[in-house]
């Protein structure tokens, strides 16, 4: 694993560490609304005097709580189709024409389109994000089988009468693994924006949860008075940003993927 991925991992472990120290609600106190950033807040306060700091780490958890179990999915929907394409010969053409007509389905579309119907709600937000990724796996896993299909180690094994799933796992997988790996980090990456997006929009997670598309909405309309408010929320945001793209360009490096 690179230098640079090692940072990134650094990185979102110092975040995640700050954000379960200080994640909180928070509650609204008029006497101290818009308080500037000091010591006893050290992100200041918003509209309603609660602490900026608190609800901005509670956002982060919220956004890692969603982003999660996505690249996890994705991942696992990877290992499976790949394992079709590879072992079992599935035809990739059938496959690709199908998860282009789910990619007419944007993410951002398919939330709106459950938050227009039953309203926001965390699992749904999730169960948008993972079909609207479906299309990009799909392709990345089918171009890697059409190389690993003909692969001499797994050929070989092939021919010596070695059983699939044990073949899949010695002699695709591990070369697989890095590239989904990758791609996983990188869906992480669209999930906390998007999240933040629909959030912001009033479309994510449900009002009365934090999150830092909900901050950065609130922020608006005295940004100017107390820019601190639309500030901290999006240097979180490139922060986190930064600090996945060092993962994923670290993983998805030439020598690190052949290893």
């Amino acid at each position: 694993m690179r230098k640079k991925s090692v940072a990134g991992i650094i990185m979102i472990a110092l975040l995640i560490a700050a954000s379960a120290f200080s994640a909180s609600p928070g509650y609204a106190d008029g006497s101290i609304r818009l308080e500037q950033p000091s010591f006893d807040h050290i992100a200041g306060t918003d509209t309603l005097g609660r602490d900026l700091a608190g609800r901005i780490g509670y956002g982060i958890l919220v956004s890692f709580s969603i982003a999660l179990p996505v690249s996890v999915i994705s991942l696992l929907l990877g290992i499976v189709l790949s394992y079709a394409f590879t072992m079992m010969n599935i035809p990739g053409p059938p496959v690709l024409m199908l998860s282009d007509t789910m990619k007419s389905l944007p993410p951002v579309l398919l939330a709106l389109f459950l938050n227009a119907i039953t309203g926001p709600g965390i699992l749904k937000l999730i169960a948008a994000l993972v079909i609207g990724n479906v299309p990009n796996v799909a392709r990345l896993c089918n171009a890697r089988a059409m190389i690993l299909r003909s692969d001499g180690p797994a050929l070989a094994a092939a021919l010596m009468g070695e059983g699939r799933v044990l073949r899949f796992m010695r002699h695709v997988l591990p070369f697989l693994l890095p590239y989904l790996l990758a791609e996983a980090i990188t869906i992480f990456s669209a999930s906390i924006l998007t999240e933040a997006s629909l959030s912001y929009l009033g479309c994510g997670v449900p009002p009365m949860v934090p999150s830092l598309g909900s901050v950065l909405a609130e922020a608006r309309s005295v940004m100017l008075s107390a820019p601190w408010m639309i500030a901290a929320p999006a240097v979180v945001l490139i922060y986190t940003g930064i600090a996945l793209e060092l993962i994923s360009s670290g993983l998805s490096d030439p020598d690190t993927a052949s290893h």
